[in-house]
């Protein structure tokens, strides 16, 4: 027979030696093994565990193993407060006699065969024949069963699941976060619906929709929580998709007014947070209609494109174009006051009759009419359009191909 391994904690090893003089004498082999944080000890195997040596990050491995929590003054309250965390027992840690006991009971323990999988109940076919990933976990959040298609997805046997905590067969950033909302479901009761990421057998992070309900025993008394497991990744990558189309120009392929929208409500946030300006320029195509006239109206759409490109060639880091319609646009300058809004409103105006875009029937260039503002509180936003629309009006009938600046009363 091999010899039983025994995994101690650092405050147990005074104590090693006498406990050697209980063991020495009975039938029962075993060796010791130290170590510094639970997590260390594989699943299942015999742990005696010092009060000191117990941190919080230990707590949630517990109940994987089989732990003999040694306190300094036992008390029934307190071995009832370890039991329920998933010790194994407590005892007082100069009570040899009985920490042996305890040592030579789990060796004797550890030849029974526990219910085979190889076996399956009535129930396990059932759960195996659910084409999603089911688990059901103890009161201590240990797995005590799941179907096979949860087995497939994480990649690991049935075997490496059941008697494990999450944080025995996922990532530790993810099991945070299941282990945070075990805990949530534990304590209110009833059901909970989340969503959470999840590593598949392949190593891929996929978005999982967890759906998990509190189950109670005979008694009254919760004995653990069920769950299953939805994946929703291809859904919410079109959900994305589709919203992300919501808020492009289909032409250009930047922002839409609806993106604007929300990125002006965005950046007016983080300027009053960090104290920084925020403008807005408002561009519109001088004379577009003779564009569409002499080239047609994929010409136009042509040299909207190339306009887009134009400026975002000239705008510095962080500047963000979008589309209001026809061919006006705004830009957004999140970390520019009024003076340095205009020299990049300069800068594009500048730029753009420098670019020529050849199209059929001729080479074109255009020129740009520019409006600028230094936003105010969202609260004046309307304010602002309404001002800034003003300024473009005074550049076109000041003569198009200038930038005229917006302010307040």
């Amino acid at each position: 027979m091999n010899p039983s391994i025994i995994y101690y904690s650092p405050a147990f090893a005074p104590w090693k030696e006498t406990l050697n003089s209980f063991l020495k004498d009975t039938k029962y082999e075993h060796q010791w093994r130290p170590f510094q944080a639970l997590s260390e000890v594989p699943v299942s195997s015999m742990t005696i565990l010092h009060e000191s040596d117990l941190g919080e990050t230990d707590i949630p491995y517990v109940g994987a193993r089989k732990v003999l929590l040694l306190v300094s003054a036992w008390s029934f309250k307190r071995s009832l407060q370890m039991i329920e965390i998933g010790a194994n027992d407590c005892i007082g840690y100069d009570d040899i006699s009985r920490i042996a006991t305890w040592v030579i009971a789990e060796i004797s323990r550890s030849a029974w065969q526990s219910h085979s999988l190889d076996q399956p109940s009535s129930l396990q076919t059932v759960l195996d024949a659910i084409p999603v990933p089911i688990f059901y976990k103890d009161e201590h959040h240990i797995y005590r069963g799941c179907n096979q298609s949860f087995s497939e997805f994480i990649g690991l046997a049935k075997e490496s699941v059941i008697g494990h905590s999450v944080y025995d067969i996922a990532p530790k950033e993810l099991a945070d976060v299941y282990y945070e909302a075990d805990q949530a479901l534990l304590a209110a009761g009833g059901t909970q619906v989340y969503e959470a990421s999840a590593k598949s057998a392949s190593g891929e992070l996929m978005e999982i929709e967890f759906s998990k309900a509190v189950f109670y025993k005979a008694n009254g008394e919760k004995g653990g929580q069920v769950g299953a497991m939805l994946n929703i990744t291809d859904r919410n990558r079109l959900m994305r998709q589709l919203d992300k189309a919501s808020r492009t120009d289909p032409l250009t392929g930047v922002g839409n007014r609806r993106e604007f929208n929300i990125a002006v409500s965005v950046a007016l946030q983080k300027a009053r947070q960090s104290l920084r300006a925020t403008s807005l320029l408002t561009i519109d195509v001088d004379h577009f209609k003779s564009v569409n006239d002499v080239y047609g109206h994929s010409g136009g759409d042509k040299a909207l494109k190339f306009l887009v490109n134009s400026m975002l060639e000239a705008l510095p880091e962080g500047g963000q174009v979008y589309r209001i319609g026809g061919e006006e646009f705004y830009i957004l300058l999140p970390d520019n006051d009024l003076a340095e809004a205009r020299v990049i409103a300069e800068n594009i105006r500048r730029h753009i009759p420098e670019q020529t875009l050849s199209l059929r029937g001729g080479n074109l260039s255009m020129t740009v009419s520019i409006g600028v503002i230094q936003l105010g509180s969202e609260q004046q936003l309307e304010e602002s359009f309404k001002r800034v629309d003003q300024a473009l009006y005074e550049a076109k009938s000041l003569g198009r191909n200038r930038v005229c600046l917006a302010y307040y009363d």
